[in-house]
């Protein structure tokens, strides 16, 4: 009884306390991809409604919020070359749904009768939404974000509430007309949980990921200065029997330190571009590609080298292998959800996984990354119940990991394979649940 317990509460973790924020989009005229929506010069305007400066009820006595909304407006403006041009404004509510706003990008946490209606139909679901418009031609005219006036929210990481920079960063990168990542460990993933998720503060959506930075970086250019930045990764994946294999997520890792840069999926063509990679050397992998007869198991696709003036390509006809592994949850502390687990440079943790076939015996767990590694003998098997396979594992982390997302492999005796992107974030703020320091002396 105590394991089928630990089951539904670690599942009401994954509906509950691992919350989607998204983005709504209103648009005159023709419909258009988010994808495609930008602002048309660099300089944004923000108006800061006055009910984030005077103490909203919801939010915890003593938070600055001023100052978390400003940390997450330079975060993107480091990463996106623009600039947030802040001005302070009574306005409380956002532009009503319609085919143009006011021509203000509001960010507000008012709880007036037009904002709490943004959350009629899930006011336990969502921390903020974001309202997008633009014009025909995808052109951000407005952006306006409404913090839930539902929820709770601090700046201290008090459990329960949901941290105001972690949202604000997320929220502003639908500003900038991103939309979610599939990465875990992305600001921006569609779930991202309240603080007390993993019985830690939730930190990790302040700091951008490299996905975030190429996607944001190939909306809005790079520093054409920079001996560092940009290529683009071209690649055209075909099924195993020679069409094209449409829809497949494929992933970009550098390849000395297995961590996570770009993301994309393939078109109906099979083809895929990743654009604004860092001069480097990758790995790029394909994910586990659900089909009707036979699923295709996540595999390495190719290594590339992204160098000045050159467009790196690749061609791939995936293979085949059993399907009888597959990811779905990652946990820790014995909660299971969608999250990434947020780990310290040396230090090791316990982490598990949740999802069908997994097994102490025939279960392999593994990193690209030479600085991640499994502790020899720490697998184990855990009872969550007959509808899910749950395994734990000890990861070591190297003092020198840089901050970043990566990915945790599995694969089976018999050669199914599947994987977790950006399923382990390393973090800079404090995991103190280690199991034990592997180099005091880097603290």
């Amino acid at each position: 009884m105590g394991r089928f317990l630990t089951l539904l509460l670690a599942l009401a973790l994954v509906t509950i306390q691992v919350v989607p924020s998204f983005a709504e989009t209103t648009a005159p005229g023709a419909e258009r991809s988010e994808a495609s929506l930008k602002w048309r010069g660099k300089v944004i305007p923000i108006a800061i409604s006055t009910s984030l400066l005077r103490g909203a009820p919801n939010v915890k006595s003593g938070s600055d919020v001023l100052s978390a909304l400003r940390n997450s407006l330079r975060t993107w403006e480091e990463a996106s070359g623009v600039e947030f041009r802040e001005v302070v404004s009574d306005r409380q509510n956002v532009s009503a749904q319609g085919v143009a706003g006011d021509g203000v990008s509001l960010v507000t946490i008012a709880p007036t009768a037009e904002n709490a209606l943004l959350f009629a139909k899930n006011a336990v679901e969502v921390a903020a939404t974001t309202r997008v418009f633009f014009d025909s031609r995808g052109r951000i005219t407005e952006a306006d974000i409404v913090l839930n006036p539902y929820q709770q929210f601090s700046t201290d990481g008090t459990f329960g509430s949901f941290d105001v920079e972690s949202t604000l960063t997320h929220e502003l990168g639908h500003v900038l007309g991103l939309d979610h990542s599939p990465v875990r460990g992305s600001v921006m993933y569609e779930n991202f949980g309240k603080n007390g998720i993993f019985n830690l503060q939730s930190f990790s959506n302040r700091t951008l990921s490299e996905i975030d930075r190429s996607t944001v970086r190939s909306r809005y250019g790079f520093d054409e200065a920079s001996d560092k930045c940009c290529g683009t990764v071209s690649a055209k994946l075909l099924l195993p029997e020679g069409r094209a294999a449409a829809n497949v997520g494929v992933w970009l890792e550098d390849s000395e330190t297995g961590k996570v840069y770009s993301e994309a999926s393939t078109g109906s063509d099979g083809t895929v571009d990743l654009t604004s990679v860092p001069f480097g050397k990758y790995i790029l992998y394909s994910a586990r590609k659900e089909r009707a007869k036979r699923s295709i198991p996540t595999q390495e696709i190719g290594r590339v080298e992204v160098a000045v003036g050159e467009n790196a390509t690749i061609t791939k006809k995936m293979e085949i292998a059993p399907d009888d592994l597959e990811i779905n949850y990652t946990g820790f502390n014995g909660q299971l959800t969608l999250s990434s687990i947020p780990i310290n440079a040396g230090k090791s943790y316990t982490i598990y996984l949740g999802g069908k076939g997994l097994s102490v015996k025939g279960t392999t767990i593994s990193f690209s990354s030479p600085l991640l590694t499994v502790t020899p003998g720490s697998l184990a098997s855990h009872d969550y119940g007959s509808d899910i396979s749950v395994i734990s594992f000890e990861v070591r982390a190297e003092g020198d990991t840089p901050v970043g997302e990566y990915t945790i492999f599995a694969s089976s005796a018999t050669g199914g394979s599947s994987a977790v992107i950006g399923g382990i974030s390393v973090r800079s703020f404090s995991n103190p649940f280690s199991n034990f320091v592997l180099d005091s002396k880097i603290f």
